[in-house]
């Protein structure tokens, strides 16, 4: 029954169209990924001899997402409220003084509720699993490299098709101008929702002291402050949502469902336990997610659009990291 709605774009969104990306289906869940990992990238380049507050990055963590409901644009009336809870499960399967290579679970429930959609169920469900693998390689104190094969699924699991199936790869090299600066670069090739893309993967860290760390790795901006070993408070500015393929019970046909988002935040995290390398991170983060839009199409056409009014978010967890 979805197919039966179609309304055009809002008339603001024309001039809204200069301030944002092309609308790419499916790179909504793909390319933040891309940034996050130039971000990695730049952790794995830290000297390690250098005495450092700032915590390396996440290797795995179990979260839950919160955010409150925002009304569409249309139907008229309508609203969407959207949750997340995922889990990362890294395992490490080589490493020496140069060398790591790991592999990893990566799953991740959204829960979409809607009101006053009709065409919509009431609450969708839906699923990201990935398997990434991971292989870092230090060449000198100044040149690191990272490559990353992440395989997955994106859908509500009733039925798949080939729109379903996910692969990202993406290779990063990273060099330290000065021990304060470092830069990353390479490239990031996804086929998602059954669409090809090749982008660059860029980024920047600036560590001016070792209580400070101030991250760009575009589009994702974050400064990080660590007043000691134990605690790490930030701001940050990154996208959210992703993409799925989905399928319509009524008609039997398969879909493919984006929901986009901007989220600006605070956060605190406090380590509270550690084992040899590993530490464990208890983390909480709130903010407002605005910049938001759902859109669902099929293989002919873009079936229905609109934006969403801004909204609270807010999530907790726990994190590993070495």
């Amino acid at each position: 029954m979805w197919h039966e709605y179609n309304t055009p774009r809002q008339t603001k969104e024309t001039d809204d169209a200069l301030a944002r990306p092309p609308r790419t289906p499916g790179k909504r869940g793909i390319l933040p990924s891309v940034m996050l990992c130039s971000a990695m990238a730049l952790a794995a380049a830290e000297d390690p001899t250098e005495e450092r507050f700032i915590p390396n990055y996440a290797a795995g963590d179990v979260h839950y997402l919160w955010s409150g409901r925002a009304d569409l644009d249309a139907p008229a009336g309508s609203s969407l409220r959207v949750q997340e809870a995922g889990l990362k499960v890294p395992v490490p399967l080589y490493g020496n003084e140069r060398t790591r290579l790991t592999a990893g679970l990566d799953l991740r429930w959204n829960g979409l509720d809607f009101d006053g959609v009709p065409f919509f169920p009431k609450s969708l469900n839906l699923y990201r699993v990935q398997a990434p693998f991971d292989l870092w390689h230090s060449f000198n104190d100044r040149w690191k490299a990272w490559a990353r094969v992440e395989p997955g699924l994106f859908t509500d699991f009733k039925q798949l098709d080939e729109d379903a199936f996910a692969v990202t790869v993406l290779a990063l090299a990273s060099y330290q101008f000065r021990p304060e600066l470092s830069g990353a670069f390479g490239v990031y090739y996804s086929r998602d929702l059954g669409e090809d893309r090749v982008l660059p993967a860029l980024g920047l860290i600036w560590k001016p002291d070792p209580h400070w760390n101030i991250g760009l790795t575009f589009p994702r901006a974050s400064v990080a402050y660590a007043p000691n070993s134990s605690w790490l408070f930030s701001a940050y500015a990154a996208p959210g949502g992703a993409g799925w393929s989905i399928k319509d019970e009524a008609s039997g046909e398969n879909f493919r469902l984006n929901y986009t988002s901007w989220r600006a935040a605070l956060g605190a995290e406090y380590r509270f336990a550690k084992a040899g390398p590993a530490s464990f991170w208890v983390f909480a983060a709130g903010g407002w997610q605005f910049g938001q839009e759902v859109e669902l199409e099929d293989d002919r056409a873009t079936l229905y659009e609109t934006d969403m009014d801004a909204s609270p978010f807010a999530t907790a967890g726990v994190r590993l990291r070495f």
